[in-house]
């Protein structure tokens, strides 16, 4: 077999050995690729003599992959996307068709924060395709990092080489809880009315969120029973809306399930979320983002959420 130094793996290649990993056949493959069977036998046997081992063992006319196979697929799923991207704006660029954006986005923003801006950006940017990413923050940076996502929106990032961030909004957190909950006859709710009470919280992973939590809790004093657990700030509300407890909540989501069960209140903390606006330093320059980015923090300044009006601050 040729020594992989001196080739250089083609697109194909690899596309055609992840269609017959998520398949399990060339046929699969060759359908998935618009190609013929022979085809994707032929780029499987090119792969194989370019990396210098053995991909399938061939077994009375299946591919059983071998254990290289599946340590390779692994490196393979991590790299796609970006491969993917590659050739989605060589496409892009060859055909003159419209050039378009990778989002990667809160989840909880991307329900309520992006609609708004996509609505504004559409006004005069109405053809641009745009993929959205809904991640949490480390998956976040990771797609920022590797340069599979043109813009993210997300909480607040630690300084990082190559990346540009900027304060977008800062917000207070609520309390919510289920319509006809005891809590709700108050005008603010404070640490120690938690005491004893069964709540929606964070998943002990560490997250900043996890621990300004406790920090207020433990300070009053207030052991509260988590009867459930949870890292996502939609599904916090919905274990609310379900009544499964109370829970201290960020204030995007409120605006959608005010009207499916859960009632809001002010929360007595120090507790600020702060949202960034960031993107990789070499796309800074590109135009289609920069008006992006405009449009970004035109929405974030004017946008109103439950709660209050978040306060917006100028790189």
């Amino acid at each position: 077999m040729r020594h992989l130094g001196a080739y250089m793996l083609r697109f194909r290649q690899i596309e055609a050995f992840r269609y017959l990993m998520q398949t399990g056949s060339s046929v699969g493959a060759a359908r998935q690729m618009h190609v013929t069977q022979p085809a994707i036998s032929r780029l499987i046997a090119d792969l194989e003599s370019d990396v210098g081992f053995a991909l399938f063992d061939r077994n009375k006319g299946r591919l059983l992959p071998t254990p290289a196979a599946i340590r390779f697929y692994r490196a393979v799923e991590e790299n796609f996307l970006g491969l993917a991207r590659l050739k989605q704006v060589a496409d892009t660029i060859r055909q003159d068709t419209p050039e378009s954006l990778v989002v990667a986005c809160l989840p909880v923003l991307s329900t309520v924060l992006l609609p708004a801006v996509l609505r504004e950006f559409y006004r005069y940017r109405p053809t641009v395709p745009v993929d959205i990413y809904a991640q949490n923050t480390p998956e976040i940076l990771a797609r920022l990092q590797d340069r599979k996502a043109d813009v993210a929106l997300g909480l607040a990032l630690p300084p990082v080489a190559g990346i540009e961030t900027e304060a977008l909004l800062e917000t207070p957190v609520l309390c919510a809880m289920p319509v006809g909950h005891p809590l709700s006859r108050l005008d603010l709710v404070r640490p120690k009315d938690l005491d004893g009470l069964a709540m929606v919280g964070w998943l002990p992973d560490g997250s900043a969120a996890y621990r300004e939590e406790q920090m207020i809790l433990d300070k009053a004093g207030v052991r509260p029973h988590y009867l459930v657990r949870t890292h996502t700030a939609h599904t916090r509300y919905a274990m609310v809306a379900n009544g499964f407890g109370v829970s201290i909540v960020e204030p995007f989501a409120a605006q959608i399930w005010q009207a499916n069960g859960v009632v809001l209140r002010p929360f007595e903390s120090n507790i600020r979320y702060q949202y960034m606006l960031a993107y990789p330093s070499a796309g800074a320059s590109t135009p289609l983002l920069a008006e992006f980015c405009d449009t970004v923090r035109k929405v974030a300044k004017s946008l109103k959420l439950v709660g209050g009006t978040p306060a917006y601050q100028e790189k």
